[in-house]
This record gives C-alpha cells, structure tokens and sequence, in this order.
C-alpha cells in the first residue's frame, strides 16, 4: 500500500531514528511525502527559545533520516488531539509513532486514544529500547 503523506511521531530520544526508519522506508516505496511532529506533553507553554531549540533537534532528525522531510512541526498539548488535529489539517493518510512495551506503558498508554482519534492508518513500531 501506497501513502501520500507519512506523519512521523517523535518523542527526540534516542528510538525516535527507529521510527523514522521505519516510515522512511515505507516513504521510499511509495514516493510519499513525510512531515515530522513533536508534540510536548508536559508543557502548558514554550518560549521562542524553546521552540527554536526543538526545531532544532527535529531539523537535525530530518537532516540524517536520508530523505526529503517536508514539514517539521512542534506544538504543546494532549497528543491524540494535537496529532488528530494535524493528520486532518495536512491530509496524512498514515501515523508512525513508537511505543515501548513496559508495565507503565501498559497502564497509561495514549495509544487507543490516538487511535481513536486520528483519522489515518496507525503503525506503531515496536521500541525496545
């Protein structure tokens, strides 16, 4: 199956390159446009400062993920809202994301909320790291 526009869930750590592999690879084969997005959970607000140093990191993220990235995003709140919010405004038609199998993962996963909530395929790859 062939993707139009591929969003890319990051979280900045270190598994975040196994996602980006992942949909890279999918991009790839179907010619897709890739966008990446950071949402920041924990934060009611961010300065200028530290959306230019975020920026930063995705710009870097984008620059070794060995493909074309058209849009690096970052914005604050609930991630399933955020992420439903942008796979509609931007016309995704597939989500990447990660998820680490641990027992508080188990117990709060925002997973099934995302899945809900976005109106696009899910692929969530499996981080054990």
């Amino acid at each position: 199956m062939s993707y139009k526009h591929i969003l890319v869930a990051v979280d900045l750590s270190e598994s975040s390159q196994s996602v980006i592999d992942k949909a890279v690879s999918l991009a790839k084969a179907g010619n897709s446009k890739v966008s990446f997005v950071f949402v920041d959970v924990d934060s009611v607000a961010i300065t200028p400062q530290e959306e230019i140093e975020l920026q930063e990191k995705l710009q870097i993220l984008a620059t070794l993920s060995d493909y074309p990235i058209a849009e690096t995003l970052v914005v604050i709140g609930d991630l399933h809202m955020k992420l439903a919010g942008i796979a509609k405004e931007h016309n995704i038609d597939l989500l990447v994301c990660g998820h680490h199998h641990k027992f508080s993962s188990n117990l709060f996963s925002s997973l099934p909320k995302v899945a809900n909530a976005v109106e696009a395929d899910l692929l969530v790859v499996y981080l054990d790291h």
